[in-house]
């Protein structure tokens, strides 16, 4: 029976997928069933060691698969879901075990499921036979011969070539063929222009492995941090498949250096920053080049009656709803504010919140989704104008952590799962007394774009604050990457930033920022010595003269310490130890830094070449040693 439904989804060319939903014994049988059945399936797991690790997904991104086994053994992962079934070819067959414990997203997928042929749910009870004899009393029409390459294909490779000097933006959700579309582009290419040579890049070789096979011998991979520092400017013209998989900051950066040619990306969330890419790279770009955009919209690998993308686009909101675009002057009377978890919304009013967070942010996910309704932490703030919802606040709770963890949480020896905001400051503060508080972090701040600019958001953060009072909690705070924008939206706020980190954020391309408002005294006392703290720092890199007073000391000194005696980076403490050194010097200590380090702005690797380390590792133990002296003697 199953040869029989094999082959009817391959003449259709539709894929299959398969939820195992049962106890632990149950999946691991089928687990071993698959493995020991099919030889080529591509087993990908939360847990086994058999198996290739979940986080790892991407790197499957760049190749058509037949069998998947998607092993969720503790939890679901909807990035690596959505992104590794766009990998799998029609006719193709995904099972997917499910984690024993139920969960609100759990159950999403499998309610969702029940809509879709070819996508079903598997129970201990279930007769396989049975069900299989189902699918295959549904209509499966062999799929009509696809043309290769396809007229939307050949039109947009006639289009580059004849257009040269364009940059051309392929945009399209997976299984459209659009890193073939590159690779039949650069076969056209090198035919027309001989002599002139083709430059691939992307998150990874493996990713643009389709480009590479249909452009034969046109085209080499460079991966892009080799092109950034070892390719001449304007050296290579450039193609980037993938795009959205790489921070947005090196995409700027790569179009600054080179010609690029062409761009493709997937925009509906796989990558996990698509519609954050199509948003923010996108409109950069077109600023400063001469761009034109495709569209491939017929599938190519699978059938337009495939199931699975229409069930994965349900169940994830993978699809972009477009937000009200009525807008007029609001007062605040007209703005109606509701506090509500993700599993009190209708499903419109997430499909709503999800758009507007994949519209607003280049970090958003189908993991999002998974978070929102499963972890009990995570809340929505909601604002509504005339019924639909035109901005929200996501925010989490956070700490107190265990006292026995705390040490180690400062000294760098132990990093948990979320609680960024006590985490961050007691590790690159070294303000231990906040691992005791209770925080509520702001994760995503975002309003309509046609309702910006009126106050919504502050008035988000407003009630935020009010609601954070009634509840006892010590301090409101966020994360995020510091672009001026954003920043001078948090400045106008009564958030008060506390740090600015140097290095800059893979994703933002821009350096962290924490903010935060203390709600207790003891608390807005605290933040406000961090707050001129972090201006003095600030004061500091531009090479300006730094006022000290009591409390900067102390947390210089404390800084110091963590520096000296646990992991913090020489870097992160540069600034603490040029504060000790004017309160007690170096020299009336009767030791001796190298040179000026203190005043340097390079990041550790170009420190240690500047200085003559022979590595960063003996560099800062060399100067560990020396800072542990000096507090011993400045005491």
């Amino acid at each position: 029976m199953l040869k029989k439904y094999l082959k009817a989804i391959k003449t259709a060319q539709v894929r299959a997928v398969f939820l195992f939903d049962g106890p632990t014994p149950w999946l691991q049988a089928h687990r071993r069933a698959a493995l020991s059945h099919i030889k080529d399936i591509v087993h990908i797991s939360d847990k086994h060691d058999d198996a290739s690790a979940m986080h790892r997904y991407r790197d499957y991104l760049g190749n058509t698969h037949h069998f998947l086994l998607l092993d969720f053994t503790t939890t679901i992962h909807a990035d690596a879901l959505a992104a590794l079934l766009g990998t799998l070819s029609g006719g193709g067959v995904a099972f997917v075990l499910l984690p024993p414990q139920d969960s609100p997203f759990r159950q999403r997928l499998i309610n969702t499921s029940h809509k879709f042929h070819h996508v079903s749910v598997m129970h201990p009870s279930t007769s396989f036979r049975q069900l299989l004899t189902e699918q295959l009393s549904h209509s499966l029409e062999p799929a009509p011969p696809l043309a290769f390459p396809t007229r939307e294909q050949q039109l947009i490779v006639q289009q580059m070539v004849d257009l040269p000097g364009t940059c051309h933006l392929l945009m399209a959700d997976r299984g459209r063929g659009k890193s073939t579309t590159l690779g039949l582009a650069a076969q056209a290419w090198i035919r027309s222009y001989r002599g002139r040579e083709l430059v691939v890049t992307g998150p990874k070789p493996n990713s643009v492995a389709t480009l590479l096979m249909h452009a034969a011998d046109s085209v080499r991979f460079v991966a892009w941090d080799r092109l950034l520092s070892e390719y001449p400017n304007q050296s290579v013209r450039l193609i980037i498949d993938e795009a959205a998989a790489i921070p947005i900051h090196i995409l700027k950066q790569l179009s600054e250096r080179f010609t690029v040619w062409a761009i493709a990306t997937t925009v509906e969330g796989y990558e996990g920053c698509g519609r954050g890419f199509a948003v923010r790279f996108v409109d950069w770009l077109q600023v400063r080049k001469m761009c034109k955009q495709h569209q491939l919209s017929t599938p190519v690998r699978w059938a337009p009656a495939d199931t699975c993308e229409p069930w994965l686009n349900e169940a994830l909101l993978l699809r972009n709803q477009p937000s009200s675009e009525f807008t007029k002057v609001l007062t605040s009377s007209q703005v109606e504010i509701e506090a509500i978890n993700a599993r009190q919304l209708t499903e419109h009013q997430l499909s709503e919140v999800i758009s507007l967070l994949l519209e607003a942010h280049y970090q958003s996910s189908p993991n999002d989704l998974k978070l929102l309704l499963d972890d009990a932490q995570q809340h929505l703030l909601v604002a509504r104008v005339q019924g639909h919802i035109v901005g929200v606040v996501w925010y989490s709770e956070e700490g107190p952590l265990p006292a026995r963890l705390q040490l180690d949480i400062q000294t760098g020896r132990r990093r948990l799962h979320g609680n960024i905001l006590p985490q961050a400051v007691a590790f690159y503060l070294q303000q231990g007394e906040c691992l005791d508080w209770r925080w509520w972090r702001v994760t995503r701040i975002a309003v309509v774009k046609a309702y910006r600019r009126q106050r919504i958001g502050r008035q988000l953060l407003d009630k935020l604050q009010d609601m954070a009072q009634q509840a006892g909690i010590d301090a409101l705070g966020s994360s995020f990457g510091a672009s001026p924008k954003v920043l001078d939206f948090w400045r106008s706020s009564p958030f008060e930033l506390i740090r600015l980190g140097r290095k800059l954020n893979m994703a933002s391309g821009y350096p962290n920022a924490l903010v935060a408002t203390g709600l207790t005294p003891a608390a807005a006392l605290f933040i406000a010595q961090l707050h001129a703290f972090s201006n003095a720092e600030l004061e500091w890199r531009q090479g300006r003269p730094v006022t000290i007073n009591s409390s900067i000391y102390r947390i210089a000194r404390d800084i110091l310490t963590g520096f000296a005696f646990g992991n913090l980076p020489f870097t992160e403490a540069q600034f603490s130890w040029s504060v000790c050194d004017i309160k007690y010097s170096m020299k009336a200590a009767g030791l001796t830094l190298p040179g000026q380090i203190l005043k340097a702005h390079e990041d550790l690797a170009k420190l240690t070449q500047k200085y003559g380390y022979s590595s960063q590792q003996t560099m800062q133990n060399q100067l560990r040693s020396l800072a542990r002296e000096y507090l011993e003697l400045s005491r």
